[in-house]
């Protein structure tokens, strides 16, 4: 199996994952505040939801030979904001952003070449440089790192 499918079938599983924890959530948990940051499992779901467009964002750039300009302060600027707005947001919308950028993130995965997955450039969050190949494989451990934060909460 090449290194594209393994990273594209794991995002897939942790999708999978959250989407068996959205489904089982108790309401009152659903809209309850993670102990580590104060969001909600809500925000928290669809934070990982909207990652894959993110994350997806990101590789675009390193493939077009630009630096992931984004810092970590930056990046934590806008998870709060993104926290804010979306706290409330209801398990159907969450699910259905889910679907729709895993199901993108692993096409585009999938497609991507070898050479492809050798390209880097200088990520702004961590200050080095950014392996795509090595990269990928964050898709589903970010999933699963907060889908881990979430459970906390129950």
């Amino acid at each position: 199996m090449t290194q594209q499918e393994t990273a594209a079938r794991d995002l897939e599983a942790a999708a999978d994952e959250l989407a068996a924890f959205i489904r089982e959530c108790p309401d009152g948990v659903w809209t309850k505040a993670s102990p580590n940051d104060g969001r909600t499992v809500a925000s928290i779901a669809y934070h990982c939801a909207a990652g894959n467009d993110v994350a997806l964002g990101w590789i675009c750039q390193v493939l077009a030979g630009r630096p992931v300009l984004e810092t970590a302060d930056s990046h934590n600027a806008h998870n709060a904001a993104e926290g804010q707005r979306s706290a409330g947001f209801s398990k159907e919308e969450v699910s259905a952003t889910l679907a729709r950028t895993t199901g993108r993130a692993a096409h585009f995965v999938r497609s991507l070449t070898d050479e492809e997955l050798e390209r880097h450039a200088v990520f702004g969050i961590s200050g080095r440089e950014l392996l795509v190949g090595r990269f990928v494989p964050n898709y589903g451990r970010h999933i699963r790192d907060h889908l881990e934060e979430m459970k906390q909460a129950l």
